[in-house]
């Protein structure tokens, strides 16, 4: 699955309410009787847990312009619906085939498209959400982009380009859209390492068939160390993705095949 950028569209209206996870992956975690809501409990700013609700989906998991960037000079939405729209159109279709396919004891069949379409989309949901990042401020992404440019500006700059520069400093919705658009377009890019390693991990489907369920979180992907570190590196390491209530996507380097398809 590319993401290039297709050409720009004429928008009667820019979408501002961005779903960190999409609407389509909490339809599956429905409550029984309302699939309209989820069951929803937040942290507080002392990371306590606060009551449990009944939340609409499409209030749900939602952050305001979170991937709106910048195309000439005005704030636009192409990101939210070219690629993440993209991605939840896909798990639309991908998601509740394979979910029924397992509730039947079944293991999906996944063609080598779709199998290379799963692994950039795993990595992109773990971006796509605030969890992701260690510095989420894009503000302070925003001022720091400023600061950089000033100590880099040639001697013979001129007081009224510095003046200005300086100047924007205090503007904090302008340094927002800034750290903003920096962050948008950086979290969209895969070094080829990534690709390279990405490319050596294959589906498999964790199923659970007691009492105990699967949790959807902002944090949609959680990367198992298994007694190392989480990151790309380590062969070990595994991506496990809740796609309903009992069945999680997991990402493995499984070379041999000696883990099932399917695993209770």
């Amino acid at each position: 699955m590319a993401f290039d950028f297709l050409p720009e569209k004429a928008m009667a209206k820019r979408a501002k309410k961005h779903h960190i996870v999409p609407r389509v992956l909490q339809k599956e975690f429905a409550v029984q009787d309302d699939p309209q809501r989820i069951w929803r409990i937040k942290r507080n700013e002392d990371n306590a847990f606060q009551s449990l609700e009944r939340k609409r989906i499409a209030n749900a998991f939602v952050k305001r312009d979170y991937y709106t960037i910048l195309e000439h000079d005005q704030r636009s939405d192409r990101i939210e619906r070219e690629v993440y729209g993209k991605i939840d159109d896909f798990l639309g279709r991908f998601l509740p085939e394979v979910i029924e396919t397992l509730r039947r004891g079944e293991v999906p069949s996944i063609s080598k498209e779709t199998l290379e379409e799963i692994r950039v989309i795993v990595m992109e949901m773990a971006k796509r959400t605030p969890d992701f990042l260690k510095r989420p401020d894009d503000i302070a992404i925003g001022r720091d982009m400023v600061e950089k440019t000033l100590q880099s500006l040639p001697t013979e700059t001129s007081s009224e380009v510095r003046n200005q520069i300086e100047a924007d400093l205090s503007d904090d919705d302008w340094l927002r859209d800034q750290g903003r658009d920096i962050r948008v377009r950086a979290t969209l890019q895969n070094s080829p390492r990534v690709k390279d390693a990405l490319s050596q991990f294959m589906p498999r489907w964790a199923v659970s068939e007691t009492k105990h369920s699967f949790i959807l979180a902002s944090r949609m992907v959680y990367r198992i160390g298994n007694g190392g570190p989480n990151g790309l590196a380590n062969p070990k390491m595994e991506m496990w993705m809740p796609i309903a209530p009992k069945v999680a996507l997991v990402l493995v380097r499984d070379t041999h095949h000696q883990i099932p398809d399917r695993v209770v």
